[in-house]
């Protein structure tokens, strides 16, 4: 779900942003440029230590241990996809329909040891 909303913020962030260009405005000019000069303000501020030392290690802390549970969850929906999915391979490799009496190919042979011995002919695979 996460990664959907970031999914649909960004597309929303890009579609905005190339219909201001188009236009060649930005919208309410004021009130961003003046948050564009509290945010230089700010990260000036955090970065030449106007902000107090224990602030920004307590906040380092804090987005640290956020991005790390962030991306423990998105492990955890990764493994969660790739489980169906891997069984769904497997059951789809393990039924698959066996043609009756079609020779296996050469290329098939070198490749695989396995077609080779299903073949008519029993000699060993190379690979």
């Amino acid at each position: 779900m996460l990664l959907l909303t970031v999914l649909v913020l960004g597309l929303l962030f890009v579609t905005f942003r190339r219909f201001e260009v188009g236009r060649g405005v930005r919208f309410y000019e004021a009130e961003r440029s003046r948050f564009d000069a509290y945010a230089e303000e700010f990260w000036s501020a955090l970065v030449l230590g106007g902000v107090p030392l224990s602030w920004r290690q307590n906040t380092a802390v804090v987005v640290h241990r956020a991005t790390h549970e962030g991306l423990h969850v998105l492990v955890a929906l990764l493994r969660s996809i790739e489980a169906p999915l891997a069984r769904l391979s497997y059951k789809m490799r393990v039924s698959a329909p066996k043609p009756a009496g079609t020779p296996v190919s050469d290329f098939l042979k070198t490749i695989t040891p396995d077609k080779a011995s299903t073949a008519s002919e029993k000699s060993p695979s190379t690979i």
